[in-house]
Protein backbone atom coordinates (compact mmCIF):
# COMPACT_ATOMS: atom_id res chain seq x y z
CA UNK A 1 0.00 0.00 0.00
CA UNK A 2 1.34 3.52 -0.95
CA UNK A 3 1.94 6.09 2.00
CA UNK A 4 1.01 8.87 0.04
CA UNK A 5 -1.85 10.92 0.08
CA UNK A 6 -5.27 11.08 -2.29
CA UNK A 7 -3.73 14.31 -3.44
CA UNK A 8 -0.85 13.43 -4.30
CA UNK A 9 -1.80 10.21 -6.21
CA UNK A 10 -4.14 12.62 -8.02
CA UNK A 11 -1.10 15.06 -9.04
CA UNK A 12 0.99 12.09 -10.49
CA UNK A 13 -2.01 10.66 -12.15
CA UNK A 14 -2.61 14.04 -13.89
CA UNK A 15 1.32 14.24 -14.77
CA UNK A 16 1.65 10.54 -16.37
CA UNK A 17 -1.91 11.25 -18.70
CA UNK A 18 0.46 14.88 -19.78
CA UNK A 19 -1.10 17.42 -18.10
CA UNK A 20 1.32 20.52 -17.61
CA UNK A 21 4.61 19.69 -15.65
CA UNK A 22 4.95 22.99 -13.93
CA UNK A 23 1.35 22.75 -12.73
CA UNK A 24 1.69 19.40 -11.27
CA UNK A 25 5.07 20.65 -9.19
CA UNK A 26 3.54 23.69 -7.90
CA UNK A 27 -0.25 21.63 -6.59
CA UNK A 28 2.40 18.94 -5.25
CA UNK A 29 5.02 21.60 -3.88
CA UNK A 30 1.99 23.28 -2.14
CA UNK A 31 0.34 20.16 -0.65
CA UNK A 32 4.08 19.50 1.13
CA UNK A 33 3.57 22.69 2.51
CA UNK A 34 0.16 22.10 3.93
CA UNK A 35 1.67 19.07 6.00
CA UNK A 36 4.71 20.76 7.08
CA UNK A 37 2.27 23.76 8.59
CA UNK A 38 0.40 21.09 10.27
CA UNK A 39 3.27 19.60 11.04
CA UNK A 40 4.39 23.39 12.79
CA UNK A 41 0.77 24.06 14.02
CA UNK A 42 0.47 21.04 16.12
CA UNK A 43 4.40 21.71 17.39
CA UNK A 44 3.30 25.40 18.11
CA UNK A 45 0.19 23.98 19.93
CA UNK A 46 2.21 21.39 22.09
CA UNK A 47 4.77 24.38 22.73
CA UNK A 48 1.78 26.49 24.00
CA UNK A 49 0.36 24.23 26.15
CA UNK A 50 3.48 23.29 27.88
CA UNK A 51 4.50 26.95 28.31
CA UNK A 52 1.04 26.95 29.76
CA UNK A 53 1.31 24.28 32.07
CA UNK A 54 4.70 25.93 33.16
CA UNK A 55 2.90 29.40 33.83
CA UNK A 56 0.01 27.35 35.69
CA UNK A 57 2.66 25.75 37.83
CA UNK A 58 4.67 29.18 38.47
CA UNK A 59 1.24 30.84 38.82
CA UNK A 60 0.12 28.22 41.55
CA UNK A 61 2.74 28.86 43.79
CA UNK A 62 1.98 30.69 46.78
CA UNK A 63 5.89 32.65 46.83
CA UNK A 64 6.32 35.64 44.48
CA UNK A 65 8.34 34.95 41.28
CA UNK A 66 9.74 37.87 39.11
CA UNK A 67 12.11 37.47 36.25
CA UNK A 68 14.26 40.32 35.00
CA UNK A 69 16.43 40.59 31.68
CA UNK A 70 19.65 41.78 31.17
CA UNK A 71 17.77 45.56 30.90
CA UNK A 72 16.21 45.01 34.08
CA UNK A 73 12.57 44.41 32.35
CA UNK A 74 10.05 42.14 33.79
CA UNK A 75 9.94 38.86 31.59
CA UNK A 76 8.01 36.63 33.83
CA UNK A 77 5.70 37.32 36.96
CA UNK A 78 3.37 35.71 39.00
CA UNK A 79 2.16 37.99 40.60
CA UNK A 80 -1.70 38.12 39.69
CA UNK A 81 -4.32 40.68 39.11
CA UNK A 82 -6.12 40.70 42.80
CA UNK A 83 -2.44 41.35 43.96
CA UNK A 84 -1.50 44.95 44.50
CA UNK A 85 1.24 44.65 41.73
CA UNK A 86 4.92 46.41 43.08
CA UNK A 87 6.43 47.20 39.95
CA UNK A 88 3.48 49.82 39.35
CA UNK A 89 3.87 50.94 42.49
CA UNK A 90 7.36 50.24 43.93
CA UNK A 91 10.65 52.36 43.59
CA UNK A 92 11.94 54.25 40.26
CA UNK A 93 15.28 53.12 38.50
CA UNK A 94 16.04 54.22 35.33
CA UNK A 95 12.48 53.41 34.55
CA UNK A 96 12.38 49.97 36.27
CA UNK A 97 11.73 48.85 39.90
CA UNK A 98 12.28 46.01 42.21
CA UNK A 99 10.36 43.78 45.15
CA UNK A 100 12.71 45.40 47.30
CA UNK A 101 11.85 48.99 46.70
CA UNK A 102 8.12 48.33 46.74
CA UNK A 103 7.82 46.74 49.97
CA UNK A 104 10.64 49.44 51.79
CA UNK A 105 8.35 52.19 50.33
CA UNK A 106 11.50 53.65 48.54
CA UNK A 107 11.68 55.52 45.45
CA UNK A 108 15.28 54.95 44.55
CA UNK A 109 17.57 52.44 45.25
CA UNK A 110 20.96 52.63 47.24
CA UNK A 111 22.12 48.88 46.36
CA UNK A 112 20.21 47.62 43.56
CA UNK A 113 20.08 43.25 44.74
CA UNK A 114 18.91 42.55 41.16
CA UNK A 115 21.94 44.41 39.60
CA UNK A 116 24.36 43.28 41.63
CA UNK A 117 23.46 39.41 40.97
CA UNK A 118 23.71 40.46 37.18
CA UNK A 119 27.16 41.74 37.58
CA UNK A 120 28.60 38.64 40.20
CA UNK A 121 26.37 36.00 38.88
CA UNK A 122 26.22 34.47 42.68
CA UNK A 123 23.16 34.12 44.55
CA UNK A 124 21.82 36.35 47.35
CA UNK A 125 19.30 36.33 50.12
CA UNK A 126 18.09 39.33 52.21
CA UNK A 127 15.45 39.44 54.63
CA UNK A 128 13.52 42.74 54.73
CA UNK A 129 10.51 44.08 57.89
CA UNK A 130 7.72 46.72 56.68
CA UNK A 131 7.39 48.32 60.45
CA UNK A 132 4.55 50.06 58.75
CA UNK A 133 2.83 46.38 57.99
CA UNK A 134 4.69 44.44 60.48
CA UNK A 135 5.46 41.92 57.30
CA UNK A 136 8.66 40.06 57.00
CA UNK A 137 9.91 38.63 53.33
CA UNK A 138 13.15 36.86 52.17
CA UNK A 139 14.11 38.14 49.07
CA UNK A 140 16.62 35.30 46.89
CA UNK A 141 17.60 36.56 43.98
CA UNK A 142 19.55 34.52 41.98
CA UNK A 143 20.87 34.05 38.40
CA UNK A 144 18.84 32.03 35.58
CA UNK A 145 21.13 31.04 32.72
CA UNK A 146 20.33 30.73 29.59
CA UNK A 147 21.15 27.49 27.58
CA UNK A 148 21.01 28.66 24.16
CA UNK A 149 23.22 31.63 25.00
CA UNK A 150 25.66 33.18 27.08
CA UNK A 151 23.11 35.66 28.25
CA UNK A 152 21.46 36.00 31.92
CA UNK A 153 18.18 36.80 33.65
CA UNK A 154 18.14 37.46 37.45
CA UNK A 155 14.82 36.08 38.98
CA UNK A 156 13.67 37.35 42.38
CA UNK A 157 11.86 34.67 44.95
CA UNK A 158 9.94 36.23 47.44
CA UNK A 159 8.57 34.51 50.60
CA UNK A 160 6.08 35.67 53.69
CA UNK A 161 7.84 34.98 56.61
CA UNK A 162 5.98 36.70 59.08
CA UNK A 163 4.22 33.75 60.09
CA UNK A 164 7.84 32.05 60.85
CA UNK A 165 8.91 34.91 62.42
CA UNK A 166 5.77 35.09 64.60
CA UNK A 167 5.89 31.77 65.79
CA UNK A 168 9.68 32.00 66.24
CA UNK A 169 8.98 35.17 68.56
CA UNK A 170 6.34 33.31 70.67
CA UNK A 171 8.53 30.11 70.99
CA UNK A 172 11.31 32.54 72.35
CA UNK A 173 8.85 33.88 74.88
CA UNK A 174 7.38 30.46 75.74
CA UNK A 175 11.41 29.14 75.98
CA UNK A 176 11.81 32.38 78.56
CA UNK A 177 8.84 31.19 80.40
CA UNK A 178 9.65 28.02 80.44
CA UNK A 179 13.46 28.74 81.85
CA UNK A 180 11.68 30.83 84.32
CA UNK A 181 9.14 28.29 85.51
CA UNK A 182 12.14 26.08 85.83
CA UNK A 183 14.30 28.27 87.63
CA UNK A 184 11.43 28.65 89.96
CA UNK A 185 11.14 24.90 90.30
CA UNK A 186 14.91 24.64 91.19
CA UNK A 187 14.50 27.24 93.71
CA UNK A 188 11.34 25.45 95.10
CA UNK A 189 13.31 22.02 95.51
CA UNK A 190 15.91 23.93 96.84
CA UNK A 191 13.88 25.42 100.20
CA UNK A 192 12.21 22.16 100.27
CA UNK A 193 15.30 20.18 100.21
CA UNK A 194 16.65 22.57 103.19
CA UNK A 195 13.06 22.27 104.96
CA UNK A 196 12.58 18.53 105.00
CA UNK A 197 16.28 17.28 105.23
CA UNK A 198 16.67 19.47 108.23
CA UNK A 199 13.92 17.77 110.82
CA UNK A 200 15.17 14.29 109.27
CA UNK A 201 18.85 15.40 110.18
CA UNK A 202 17.14 15.44 113.97
CA UNK A 203 15.17 12.45 113.78
CA UNK A 204 18.22 10.11 112.23
CA UNK A 205 20.92 11.91 114.23
CA UNK A 206 19.38 10.66 117.85
CA UNK A 207 18.04 7.44 116.45
CA UNK A 208 21.93 6.99 115.70
CA UNK A 209 22.81 8.53 119.25
CA UNK A 210 20.24 5.96 120.53
CA UNK A 211 21.53 2.79 118.45
CA UNK A 212 24.65 3.77 120.27
CA UNK A 213 23.47 3.31 123.84
CA UNK A 214 22.91 0.18 126.04
CA UNK A 215 19.96 -1.65 124.57
CA UNK A 216 18.44 -4.87 125.24
CA UNK A 217 17.57 -6.69 122.24
CA UNK A 218 13.61 -5.84 121.74
CA UNK A 219 14.43 -2.21 122.25
CA UNK A 220 17.49 -2.47 119.76
CA UNK A 221 14.88 -4.61 117.60
CA UNK A 222 12.22 -1.43 117.40
CA UNK A 223 14.61 1.25 116.97
CA UNK A 224 15.77 -0.65 113.80
CA UNK A 225 12.70 -0.73 112.61
CA UNK A 226 12.14 3.28 112.99
CA UNK A 227 15.99 3.40 111.68
CA UNK A 228 15.14 1.70 108.60
CA UNK A 229 11.25 3.16 108.41
CA UNK A 230 13.42 6.87 108.75
CA UNK A 231 16.02 5.76 105.98
CA UNK A 232 13.61 4.64 103.08
CA UNK A 233 11.53 7.89 103.89
CA UNK A 234 14.86 9.76 103.44
CA UNK A 235 15.48 7.62 100.52
CA UNK A 236 12.04 9.00 99.19
CA UNK A 237 12.42 12.51 99.65
CA UNK A 238 15.46 11.90 98.11
CA UNK A 239 13.93 10.85 94.89
CA UNK A 240 11.63 13.81 94.92
CA UNK A 241 13.93 16.52 95.05
CA UNK A 242 16.35 15.11 92.72
CA UNK A 243 13.27 14.70 89.95
CA UNK A 244 14.54 18.09 88.32
CA UNK A 245 18.21 16.32 87.89
CA UNK A 246 16.50 13.38 86.53
CA UNK A 247 14.38 14.98 84.24
CA UNK A 248 17.87 16.24 83.02
CA UNK A 249 19.43 12.83 82.95
CA UNK A 250 21.80 14.25 85.06
CA UNK A 251 22.11 11.89 88.30
CA UNK A 252 25.47 12.54 91.03
CA UNK A 253 26.62 10.37 93.68
CA UNK A 254 27.73 11.13 96.94
CA UNK A 255 31.28 10.38 98.36
CA UNK A 256 31.29 10.28 101.88
CA UNK A 257 32.91 7.27 104.74
CA UNK A 258 30.30 4.55 105.42
CA UNK A 259 30.76 0.96 107.32
CA UNK A 260 29.35 -1.81 105.40
CA UNK A 261 28.35 -4.42 107.71
CA UNK A 262 26.00 -1.67 109.58
CA UNK A 263 24.55 -0.96 105.75
CA UNK A 264 23.75 -4.94 105.25
CA UNK A 265 22.27 -5.52 108.89
CA UNK A 266 19.92 -2.63 108.16
CA UNK A 267 19.17 -4.14 104.85
CA UNK A 268 18.92 -7.12 106.61
CA UNK A 269 16.57 -6.45 109.35
CA UNK A 270 14.32 -4.45 106.74
CA UNK A 271 13.63 -7.63 104.57
CA UNK A 272 13.90 -10.18 107.49
CA UNK A 273 10.20 -10.33 108.39
CA UNK A 274 9.05 -10.51 105.17
CA UNK A 275 11.33 -13.61 104.25
CA UNK A 276 9.78 -15.39 107.38
CA UNK A 277 6.47 -14.90 106.75
CA UNK A 278 7.05 -16.20 103.43
CA UNK A 279 8.69 -19.21 104.77
CA UNK A 280 12.00 -18.14 103.10
CA UNK A 281 15.33 -19.13 103.80
CA UNK A 282 17.06 -15.17 103.69
CA UNK A 283 20.63 -14.79 104.33
CA UNK A 284 23.56 -13.16 103.78
CA UNK A 285 27.26 -14.30 103.03
CA UNK A 286 29.64 -11.30 103.98
CA UNK A 287 33.56 -13.10 104.51
CA UNK A 288 36.08 -11.66 106.80
CA UNK A 289 38.19 -10.64 103.62
CA UNK A 290 35.40 -8.06 102.48
CA UNK A 291 36.75 -4.39 104.63
CA UNK A 292 34.12 -2.96 106.34
CA UNK A 293 35.28 0.70 105.72
CA UNK A 294 34.50 1.93 102.85
CA UNK A 295 33.67 5.51 100.46
CA UNK A 296 31.55 5.72 98.29
CA UNK A 297 27.95 6.32 97.80
CA UNK A 298 25.52 4.48 100.50
CA UNK A 299 22.18 5.13 99.64
CA UNK A 300 22.62 4.60 96.03
CA UNK A 301 24.09 1.41 97.13
CA UNK A 302 21.23 0.70 99.55
CA UNK A 303 18.69 1.61 96.98
CA UNK A 304 19.85 -0.95 94.65
CA UNK A 305 20.17 -3.69 96.77
CA UNK A 306 16.73 -2.69 97.88
CA UNK A 307 15.43 -2.94 94.51
CA UNK A 308 16.93 -6.53 94.24
CA UNK A 309 15.99 -7.74 97.25
CA UNK A 310 12.42 -6.65 96.90
CA UNK A 311 12.23 -8.05 93.35
CA UNK A 312 14.03 -11.88 94.75
CA UNK A 313 11.47 -11.91 97.62
CA UNK A 314 8.15 -10.51 95.54
CA UNK A 315 8.63 -13.56 92.89
CA UNK A 316 10.13 -16.36 94.91
CA UNK A 317 7.51 -18.52 96.74
CA UNK A 318 9.70 -21.35 98.04
CA UNK A 319 12.95 -22.26 98.95
CA UNK A 320 15.66 -19.00 99.83
CA UNK A 321 17.13 -15.34 99.08
CA UNK A 322 20.70 -14.53 99.33
CA UNK A 323 22.81 -11.81 99.44
CA UNK A 324 26.73 -12.25 98.54
CA UNK A 325 29.47 -9.76 98.98
CA UNK A 326 32.95 -11.00 98.09
CA UNK A 327 36.20 -8.96 96.90
CA UNK A 328 36.85 -9.50 93.02
CA UNK A 329 40.25 -6.70 93.11
CA UNK A 330 42.37 -4.70 95.38
CA UNK A 331 44.58 -2.19 94.69
CA UNK A 332 46.71 0.02 97.14
CA UNK A 333 47.24 -0.78 100.63
CA UNK A 334 44.73 -1.60 103.37
CA UNK A 335 45.12 2.07 104.78
CA UNK A 336 44.87 4.10 101.48
CA UNK A 337 44.01 1.91 98.49
CA UNK A 338 40.76 0.62 97.01
CA UNK A 339 38.46 -2.74 96.67
CA UNK A 340 36.09 -4.02 93.48
CA UNK A 341 33.25 -5.95 95.43
CA UNK A 342 30.74 -7.86 93.66
CA UNK A 343 27.35 -7.67 95.58
CA UNK A 344 24.82 -10.90 94.15
CA UNK A 345 21.13 -11.69 94.70
CA UNK A 346 20.33 -15.43 94.26
CA UNK A 347 16.93 -16.88 94.62
CA UNK A 348 14.71 -19.91 93.98
CA UNK A 349 11.62 -18.25 92.02
CA UNK A 350 10.87 -19.27 88.71
CA UNK A 351 13.28 -17.62 86.75
CA UNK A 352 13.47 -15.28 83.62
CA UNK A 353 13.17 -16.63 79.98
CA UNK A 354 16.13 -16.27 77.45
CA UNK A 355 13.92 -13.80 75.55
CA UNK A 356 12.94 -11.48 78.24
CA UNK A 357 16.32 -11.59 79.72
CA UNK A 358 17.74 -9.12 76.63
CA UNK A 359 15.40 -6.20 77.35
CA UNK A 360 14.85 -6.64 81.87
CA UNK A 361 16.84 -3.67 82.07
CA UNK A 362 15.34 -1.75 80.11
CA UNK A 363 12.77 1.19 81.35
CA UNK A 364 9.25 -0.56 82.27
CA UNK A 365 10.26 -3.66 81.41
CA UNK A 366 8.53 -6.83 83.10
CA UNK A 367 9.73 -10.14 82.93
CA UNK A 368 6.10 -11.42 82.32
CA UNK A 369 2.61 -9.94 81.79
CA UNK A 370 1.72 -12.45 84.03
CA UNK A 371 3.84 -11.44 86.72
CA UNK A 372 2.69 -7.90 85.92
CA UNK A 373 -0.11 -8.43 86.89
CA UNK A 374 0.44 -10.06 90.12
CA UNK A 375 2.63 -8.10 91.23
CA UNK A 376 2.69 -4.57 91.09
CA UNK A 377 5.51 -2.17 89.95
CA UNK A 378 6.54 0.58 87.33
CA UNK A 379 8.95 -1.29 85.65
CA UNK A 380 11.38 0.96 86.41
CA UNK A 381 13.47 -0.89 89.21
CA UNK A 382 16.07 -2.97 86.98
CA UNK A 383 16.32 -0.06 85.00
CA UNK A 384 17.41 2.72 87.46
CA UNK A 385 19.86 0.06 89.05
CA UNK A 386 21.63 -0.11 86.03
CA UNK A 387 22.54 3.18 85.34
CA UNK A 388 22.93 3.65 89.05
CA UNK A 389 25.77 1.04 88.88
CA UNK A 390 27.56 2.56 86.19
CA UNK A 391 27.35 5.79 87.45
CA UNK A 392 29.17 3.94 90.14
CA UNK A 393 31.92 2.70 87.86
CA UNK A 394 30.36 -1.19 88.01
CA UNK A 395 28.52 -3.05 85.86
CA UNK A 396 25.41 -5.32 86.40
CA UNK A 397 24.62 -8.97 85.02
CA UNK A 398 22.00 -11.17 85.00
CA UNK A 399 22.21 -15.11 85.02
CA UNK A 400 19.16 -17.24 84.93
CA UNK A 401 17.80 -20.74 83.75
CA UNK A 402 13.82 -20.74 83.57
CA UNK A 403 12.66 -22.39 86.52
CA UNK A 404 15.66 -22.57 88.46
CA UNK A 405 15.74 -18.86 89.94
CA UNK A 406 18.07 -15.78 88.78
CA UNK A 407 20.89 -14.37 90.09
CA UNK A 408 21.78 -10.62 89.71
CA UNK A 409 25.47 -9.31 90.62
CA UNK A 410 27.13 -6.31 90.03
CA UNK A 411 30.62 -4.96 90.76
CA UNK A 412 31.85 -1.56 91.65
CA UNK A 413 35.04 0.20 92.97
CA UNK A 414 35.13 1.35 96.28
CA UNK A 415 37.88 3.61 98.36
CA UNK A 416 39.27 2.23 102.08
CA UNK A 417 38.06 4.47 104.94
CA UNK A 418 39.50 3.91 108.20
CA UNK A 419 37.14 4.29 111.76
CA UNK A 420 38.09 4.26 115.12
CA UNK A 421 37.40 0.88 116.72
CA UNK A 422 36.97 2.11 120.02
CA UNK A 423 35.43 5.35 121.27
CA UNK A 424 38.22 7.19 124.21
CA UNK A 425 37.68 6.15 127.73
CA UNK A 426 35.26 6.92 129.72
CA UNK A 427 35.96 8.61 132.73
CA UNK A 428 33.48 7.84 136.34
CA UNK A 429 30.13 8.70 135.39
CA UNK A 430 30.54 7.28 131.58
CA UNK A 431 31.64 10.90 130.66
CA UNK A 432 34.97 11.98 128.56
CA UNK A 433 36.76 13.57 131.06
CA UNK A 434 37.96 17.27 130.71
CA UNK A 435 41.84 16.50 129.99
CA UNK A 436 40.60 13.85 127.44
CA UNK A 437 38.05 16.48 125.32
CA UNK A 438 40.93 19.20 125.46
CA UNK A 439 43.42 16.51 124.03
CA UNK A 440 41.15 15.90 121.13
CA UNK A 441 40.26 19.07 119.96
CA UNK A 442 38.38 22.25 120.40
CA UNK A 443 35.16 22.51 117.71
CA UNK A 444 33.14 25.92 117.86
CA UNK A 445 29.35 24.65 115.89
CA UNK A 446 27.43 27.62 114.10
CA UNK A 447 23.76 26.08 114.06
CA UNK A 448 20.09 27.57 114.48
CA UNK A 449 18.04 24.36 114.77
CA UNK A 450 18.32 23.18 118.02
CA UNK A 451 17.36 19.44 117.92
CA UNK A 452 20.50 19.55 114.97
CA UNK A 453 22.34 21.31 117.53
CA UNK A 454 21.75 18.70 120.58
CA UNK A 455 22.72 15.85 118.45
CA UNK A 456 26.19 17.14 116.76
CA UNK A 457 26.92 18.40 120.68
CA UNK A 458 26.17 15.08 122.36
CA UNK A 459 27.69 13.20 119.41
CA UNK A 460 30.82 15.43 119.40
CA UNK A 461 31.25 15.03 123.20
CA UNK A 462 30.79 11.36 123.29
CA UNK A 463 33.70 10.92 120.87
CA UNK A 464 35.87 13.22 123.00
CA UNK A 465 35.95 16.55 121.88
CA UNK A 466 35.66 19.95 123.71
CA UNK A 467 32.41 21.94 121.58
CA UNK A 468 31.33 25.13 122.11
CA UNK A 469 27.82 26.34 120.10
CA UNK A 470 26.84 29.48 118.61
CA UNK A 471 23.25 29.83 117.05
CA UNK A 472 23.77 32.81 114.27
CA UNK A 473 26.69 33.31 111.88
CA UNK A 474 26.94 37.06 113.38
CA UNK A 475 28.35 34.90 116.80
CA UNK A 476 31.05 32.97 115.12
CA UNK A 477 34.06 35.81 114.75
CA UNK A 478 33.35 36.99 118.07
CA UNK A 479 33.70 33.38 119.68
CA UNK A 480 36.94 32.73 117.37
CA UNK A 481 38.32 36.01 119.35
CA UNK A 482 37.86 34.56 123.06
CA UNK A 483 38.83 31.25 122.24
CA UNK A 484 41.42 28.65 120.27
CA UNK A 485 39.64 26.40 117.93
CA UNK A 486 40.74 23.15 116.14
CA UNK A 487 37.72 23.48 113.52
CA UNK A 488 34.20 24.88 113.04
CA UNK A 489 30.80 23.14 111.21
CA UNK A 490 29.11 25.74 109.61
CA UNK A 491 25.51 25.44 109.46
CA UNK A 492 24.96 27.03 105.99
CA UNK A 493 21.01 28.36 106.63
CA UNK A 494 20.98 30.65 109.80
CA UNK A 495 18.55 33.76 110.51
CA UNK A 496 20.32 36.78 110.78
CA UNK A 497 23.95 36.02 108.54
CA UNK A 498 24.49 32.80 106.89
CA UNK A 499 26.84 30.25 107.00
CA UNK A 500 28.54 31.61 103.31
CA UNK A 501 29.08 35.32 104.91
CA UNK A 502 30.45 33.92 108.28
CA UNK A 503 33.03 32.40 106.34
CA UNK A 504 34.09 35.18 104.48
CA UNK A 505 34.08 37.17 107.73
CA UNK A 506 36.79 34.06 109.52
CA UNK A 507 38.85 34.43 106.74
CA UNK A 508 38.84 38.39 106.40
CA UNK A 509 39.10 39.15 110.05
CA UNK A 510 42.16 39.52 112.58
CA UNK A 511 43.28 39.66 115.57
CA UNK A 512 41.56 36.50 116.63
CA UNK A 513 43.16 33.47 118.61
CA UNK A 514 41.74 31.56 116.30
CA UNK A 515 43.71 31.64 113.20
CA UNK A 516 41.75 32.95 109.96
CA UNK A 517 42.33 29.55 108.21
CA UNK A 518 40.86 27.30 110.59
CA UNK A 519 39.17 24.19 109.06
CA UNK A 520 35.49 25.04 108.02
CA UNK A 521 33.53 22.36 107.36
CA UNK A 522 29.82 23.40 105.59
CA UNK A 523 26.80 21.60 107.06
CA UNK A 524 23.84 22.09 104.88
CA UNK A 525 20.38 20.82 103.66
CA UNK A 526 20.96 22.49 100.68
CA UNK A 527 21.29 19.54 98.25
CA UNK A 528 20.86 21.57 94.57
CA UNK A 529 23.44 20.95 92.01
CA UNK A 530 26.53 23.73 92.41
CA UNK A 531 25.92 24.08 96.14
CA UNK A 532 29.11 21.95 97.02
CA UNK A 533 31.14 24.33 94.32
CA UNK A 534 29.64 27.45 95.36
CA UNK A 535 30.68 26.60 99.53
CA UNK A 536 34.08 25.88 98.64
CA UNK A 537 34.51 28.91 96.78
CA UNK A 538 33.63 30.92 99.42
CA UNK A 539 36.56 29.21 101.25
CA UNK A 540 34.71 26.88 103.25
CA UNK A 541 37.19 23.51 102.97
CA UNK A 542 34.84 20.60 103.04
CA UNK A 543 30.82 20.22 103.20
CA UNK A 544 28.64 17.68 104.50
CA UNK A 545 24.99 17.17 103.13
CA UNK A 546 21.90 16.87 105.99
CA UNK A 547 20.54 14.09 107.62
CA UNK A 548 24.10 14.37 108.80
CA UNK A 549 25.44 10.71 108.77
CA UNK A 550 27.73 10.18 111.82
CA UNK A 551 30.28 8.18 110.69
CA UNK A 552 30.68 10.14 107.75
CA UNK A 553 31.39 13.75 110.31
CA UNK A 554 33.68 12.01 112.01
CA UNK A 555 35.86 11.14 109.32
CA UNK A 556 35.98 14.54 107.82
CA UNK A 557 36.67 15.73 111.38
CA UNK A 558 39.57 13.36 111.75
CA UNK A 559 40.39 14.14 107.82
CA UNK A 560 40.86 17.84 108.36
CA UNK A 561 42.15 18.08 112.29
CA UNK A 562 44.89 15.75 111.00
CA UNK A 563 45.50 17.22 108.26
CA UNK A 564 46.15 20.92 110.01
CA UNK A 565 48.40 18.59 112.68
Amino acid sequence: MSGHSPSEENVRTEAASGFGDDACALRLRLLQLEEENRALTETVERLQGDRQLLEDILNAIPDKLTVHDRQEHVVFSNWSEEDTYWENQGGERDGTACFGCYFRGEKFCDQCQVEEVFETRRQKIIELYNPKTREFRSITVFPVMRTDDDSTMVAEYVRDITATRKMERELRVAKEAADAANKAKSEFLASMSHEIRTPMNGVLGMLDLAMDTELDEEQREYLEAVQNSAESLLALINDILDFSKIEAGVVELDSQAFRLRKRLSALHTMFVHRAEERGLDFRFSVPDSVPDGLVGDPLRLRQILVNLLDNALKFTDAGRVELAVQVVDRHGGEAAGGVVLEFSVRDTGPGIMEAHQKRIFESFAQADGSFSRRHQGTGLGLAICKRLVELMGGAIALRSTPGKGAEFSFQVPFELAQFEEKAPKRAKGGEVSKAERTARGRILVAEDHPVNLMFIEKLLTKHGFTVRVVGDGTEVVPALREEQFDLILMDIAMPEMDGLAATRAVRAATGMKTPSSVPIIAMTAHAMKGDREQFLATGMDDYIGKPINSDNLLSLIFKHMQGKG
